[in-house]
Parts: C-alpha cells; sequence; structure tokens
C-alpha cells in the first residue's frame, strides 16, 4: 500500500454520486423530522431554572412518603405544601399564556410523581433481587440474579430530577430503528461495490498484477473503507447531535443516564453525554463489522448489487428481529441471543443495559453488551481474513 494506491481507493469510494445523493436525502428528512420541534412550547418552556429549589424539596422525606401514599398521582394543589413560592411564582409569570401555563403545570406535576415512582421501583426491584437470591438455587437463572445483585450492590447509581426533554431525546436519537439503519446504509452504498464493481469495470486484471501486489491493493482498500467509515459515522452522528441539540438545547451535563425514562433500573451509572458517546462508539464499531461482511461478500462477487441486498437483509433482519423479540428478564436465552447479538442492539445499546442484563457464555455470566461488542469484533476479523484470502487468491 502507498498514499497513490489510497487516494485512488478513496476517489472510488467518494465519487459515488449515489453517495451523495443518499446524504442529503437522509440529512434532510432528520432535519425536517426535528426541526418541528425547535419552537415546541415543552422544549422551550422548562423547569430547569428551578432546578436547586425542587432538588432540595424532593429531598424531603415527608414529600416522599405523600406521594408514594398517594399512589404517585398527586395533583399541583396537593404538593403546593411541600414545594416553595419560588417555583409557583416561576410558573404563574406565564399565566397570561394559556399553553406555557399548562405545560410548565402539567410537567411539574408528571415530573415529581415520575421521580418518586422511579427511585421506588428501583429500590423494589433490587430487594426482590435480594430476596430471590436468598433461597439456595443453583439454576441459570439465579446465578444471573446473584451476579446481578452484586453489580447493583457495588454500582450505585443516581436518579435526578429530569426537568427538560433534552436527556431523553439525546439518548433516543440513537435508539430509533431509523436513523442508525440510515448511516449502516451509507456505509453499505458506499462499499457494496468495492471489489464487484473491479469485474463490470475491466480494472480487475490491471489491479491482480499491479505493481505493489495483491496485498498492497487488499490493504489500500481495507484502509479507505475504514476512512470511509470513520467520516460517515462521525459526520452523520455530529449532525445528528447538532440538530437534537439545536432543536432541544443540550442536557445537563452531570444528569445521569438513570434519569431518563428508559433506563431507571440501569446498572450504568454515567452521564447522558457519557451513555451517548458510547451509543456512538457502538455505531462506529457496528458500522466497522457491517463495513467488512459487505466488502468479504463483495470480494467473493461479480456485481454489487449481491453485497448489497446481503449485507442488507442480515443488518435489517436482524434489527427488525431485535425490535420484535421480548428479551427476558436478568438471562439471555437461545431465541433471544440473534436480536441481544445484532448490530443494532449495538447501536443504540439500550435494551441491554435498561436494566442488568446477562448471558450465560461456558457456565460464565457476562453483560450481554460485553458479549455483544466481542461477538461482533471476532465477526469482523473473520470477514476480514475471508476477504483478503479471496481476492490474493484470485
Amino acid at each position: 500500500m502507498n498514499i497513490r494506491m489510497l487516494q485512488t481507493e478513496l476517489y472510488k469510494i467518494y465519487s459515488k454520486k449515489v453517495i451523495w445523493i443518499s446524504l442529503v436525502v437522509f440529512l434532510a428528512l432528520f432535519l425536517i423530522l426535528k426541526l418541528q420541534f425547535i419552537d415546541y412550547v415543552g422544549v422551550k418552556y422548562t423547569l430547569e431554572p428551578m432546578r436547586s429549589e425542587l432538588t432540595s424539596a424532593v429531598e424531603n422525606p415527608d414529600f416522599h412518603n405523600f406521594v408514594r401514599n398517594n399512589d404517585y398521582n398527586c395533583t399541583i394543589e396537593a404538593m403546593k405544601p411541600f414545594l416553595p413560592a419560588s417555583v409557583f411564582d416561576y410558573i404563574e409569570q406565564y399565566s397570561g399564556n394559556e399553553r406555557i401555563y399548562r405545560s410548565l403545570n402539567n410537567d411539574l406535576r408528571g415530573i415529581i410523581n415520575n421521580y418518586y415512582e422511579r427511585i421506588d421501583n428501583r429500590a423494589a426491584f433490587i430487594d426482590e433481587l435480594s430476596q430471590d437470591i436468598a433461597v439456595p438455587d443453583h439454576t441459570n437463572v439465579t446465578r444471573a440474579k446473584t451476579k446481578l445483585y452484586q453489580i447493583y450492590q457495588s454500582t450505585p447509581v443516581t436518579i435526578e430530577l429530569n426537568l427538560e426533554s433534552s436527556a431523553n431525546n439525546f439518548i433516543d436519537v440513537n435508539h430509533s430503528a431509523v436513523f442508525p439503519g440510515l448511516i449502516m446504509l451509507i456505509v453499505i452504498v458506499g462499499l457494496a461495490g468495492i471489489y464487484a464493481d473491479e469485474y463490470t469495470s475491466g480494472t480487475l486484471s490491471p489491479l491482480l498484477t499491479s505493481r505493489k501486489g495483491r496485498k498492497g491493493v487488499f490493504f489500500s482498500k481495507q484502509a479507505a473503507a475504514s476512512i470511509f467509515v470513520f467520516s460517515v459515522v462521525l459526520f452523520m452522528e455530529a449532525f445528528y447531535m447538532v440538530v437534537t441539540a439545536i432543536c432541544y438545547h443540550a442536557p445537563n451535563a452531570a444528569i445521569s443516564a438513570a434519569s431518563t425514562y428508559g433506563l431507571s433500573l440501569t446498572t450504568y451509572s454515567g452521564t447522558v453525554l457519557g451513555f451517548c458517546l458510547r451509543q456512538i462508539l457502538g455505531t462506529l464499531l457496528a458500522a466497522l463489522t457491517l463495513g467488512s461482511i459487505v466488502m468479504c461478500i463483495s470480494a467473493y462477487s461479480k456485481n454489487a448489487l449481491v453485497p448489497f441486498f446481503v449485507a442488507g437483509v442480515f443488518y435489517g433482519g436482524t434489527a427488525i428481529y431485535a425490535n420484535m423479540i421480548t428479551f427476558p428478564q436478568y438471562l439471555s436465552s437461545f431465541w433471544s441471543l440473534p436480536g441481544e447479538l445484532s448490530l443494532f442492539m449495538l447501536q443504540t445499546q439500550i435494551e441491554l443495559v435498561e436494566m442488568g442484563h446477562l448471558t450465560n457464555v461456558f457456565g460464565c455470566m457476562v453483560s450481554s453488551l460485553t458479549l455483544n461488542v466481542c461477538v461482533n469484533i471476532i465477526l469482523m476479523v473473520i470477514c476480514l481474513i475471508l476477504c483478503y484470502r479471496a481476492y490474493t487468491r484470485k
């Protein structure tokens, strides 16, 4: 491999008009769907300015007991004795605008009721685990519960007041089935013809007899493909996050991921922004793995449509399966594994960490997310080895 050969391979990939057309269409679609919320009342007007006052108020154990005794369905009037007057003064300033006034009151009621309910649900879940493992039992499910209970005990997770929708929306960017899939589709379109197009363009023979040899061509193509995947993922994810920040504002840097609606039982103790970074890194690994699958199939094909459809069916089929099947609690099953190990789950990660989830690997209880990462790295390496052998032995 040399710089000139690498530049040539990069040009072959980036010169495909279909990539740029698809990219523009996909980003425009994301923009249209998100910009409609830029002036949404519930996004523009939040209780975030009252964070310190509300945080102090909800630390009152009497307030907690009162909400619990009312089945987490307290009205604003019932909460008034426990909340500072400044909170109601803040809301009252918008009394002339019915939409804003009603939105803030609904948010206050819903956020506090939900906050206490989530805390109690988490405590109840951990307590249930401790009771389940108190009875001696050597089944795999009990072993998984024991491991999970140890993780919960050793990993303190804080649930905080989530006073605006930005945190949920940032995590949901890579949780929706559409937007992560668009990134992967661009990767498939860009790499489907990386070897197969050499047949149709008549350049296969010159490449196989090039001065740098077949190994040089292979490594040039691999380097070009990796650069392409990195650029697509990082550019599209940056675009997603910037547009989301414009529409919903950036989330509080310190708020925990457990404070969002889908992760109250998680064992992940990091922040929302930290979880988003994990999703982006997961998308990058998923794209590199899918790229290696596409290249491997392309090396055995004479038509770029073959790797395009095979890789598309593989990614789309496993993603649909992962969204259709209900993952079992605590421990993976034979039927849930194809979904749990899918590339889509590596991108979103929420279903794998929304509560502790383990997989039995030859008697060892392993985090399902960790297993997903390991399996897809192994799959990527195998595909690259097969691709190398297929091309260098032509």
